[in-house]
């Protein structure tokens, strides 16, 4: 049994009404494990709207289950490429700090990850926590997240995210 999953979205309509998009999130959001193509095409088609001087701006998210118990749902979301950058920023603030914090990019929501004890951490997003091995948490977020932006510079050509995804490969050296 998979003890976590992370999976990242995109918005591809507005969202007006949250219990509408909880109970039917396919008419909101394309997810990028469960639809990879759509949401590549998506980006592709909205090339211009969703990019400017190299720079991805879209509304999406991240979710994380841990044993099957939702942690970070569909319901929060804020500029993905900023938000992975930012989750990327507190793993590499815990492995250099013992703790990393930061807030969504445009919402006073906390994502906070720290060491407990032994070889174990706890991570928390609002109101939203578990804790868990140091070793497998960090190195599924750091897959997704490289995942993530190796798909935007191969993809969409946009070699500006190449910064974290050497960011990603230092913070790998480190644990």
């Amino acid at each position: 049994m998979q003890k976590l999953t992370i999976g990242q979205f995109l918005i591809k309509k507005p969202i007006t009404n949250l219990e509408d998009l909880v109970s039917k999130p396919d008419l909101y959001i394309t997810s990028f494990e469960n639809n990879y193509n759509e949401f590549i095409s998506h980006l592709k088609n909205n090339y211009d709207s969703y990019i400017e001087d190299g720079i991805l701006t879209l509304d999406g998210g991240i979710t994380m289950n841990y044993y099957h118990q939702e942690v970070w749902g569909i319901d929060y979301w804020d500029d993905l490429p900023t938000l992975w950058s930012y989750v990327v920023n507190v793993v590499e603030d815990y492995l250099v700090e013992g703790e990393g914090v930061c807030y969504f990019p445009s919402q006073p929501i906390e994502i906070r990850l720290f060491k407990t004890h032994g070889n174990k951490v706890q991570f928390s997003m609002d109101n939203n926590s578990f804790e868990t091995e140091k070793g497998i948490f960090l190195t599924t977020l750091l897959n997704k997240a490289e995942l993530f932006f190796n798909t935007l510079i191969e993809e969409l050509n946009l070699s500006k995210y190449q910064y974290e995804i050497n960011q990603i490969k230092k913070i790998r050296l480190m644990f």
